[in-house]
Parts: C-alpha cells; sequence; structure tokens
C-alpha cells in the first residue's frame, strides 16, 4: 500500500497525510508486516515515532516471529529503541 512505501522511504508528510485520511496503520502485508516494521527498516525516526504516538502496535510479530523492535535495534539505531 502506499503507507507502507512511504514509511519505507521516510517520507513524514505523506504518512501524516495518509494516516489522516483513514490508512490503516496497523494493516499487515503477507508477510506479516505493518507500516511500522517498513519505518524501523528504514531508521526514520520520525516516521517511527509518529506511527505509534497513532496507535501502532510495537508488539506485532511478523510470520517470522520478529517485532519492529527487532528490526530497529538490527540497524543500530539506539534512540529508536
Amino acid at each position: 500500500t502506499p503507507l507502507f512505501y512511504y514509511c519505507l522511504n521516510g517520507n513524514i508528510k505523506v504518512v501524516k497525510y495518509l494516516v489522516e485520511h483513514g490508512a490503516d496503520i496497523n494493516k499487515e502485508n503477507k508477510e506479516g508486516k505493518t507500516p511500522l516494521f517498513y519505518a524501523c527498516i528504514s531508521g526514520n525516526e520520525a516516521v517511527v515515532k509518529y506511527l505509534v504516538e497513532h496507535g501502532a502496535n510495537i508488539n506485532k510479530e511478523n510470520n517470522k516471529n520478529k517485532t519492529p523492535l527487532f528490526y530497529a535495534c538490527r540497524i543500530g539505531n539506539e534512540s529508536m529503541v
């Protein structure tokens, strides 16, 4: 979905627009990932913070039993953790 794409690319303005216009923050793709996973993978703190503040499930596990926190740690972004 567009929200997944813009979370991965770190475009906070478009992410805000999509969420404000009804995009589902906790929608899962076929891998069980939500937009928060992609924001953590990209390392964009502003997008991560926005999603969490607007109800993103931080404890959601994907199909490989990994959480968004796993991906934040994996890229070494201590401030997101």
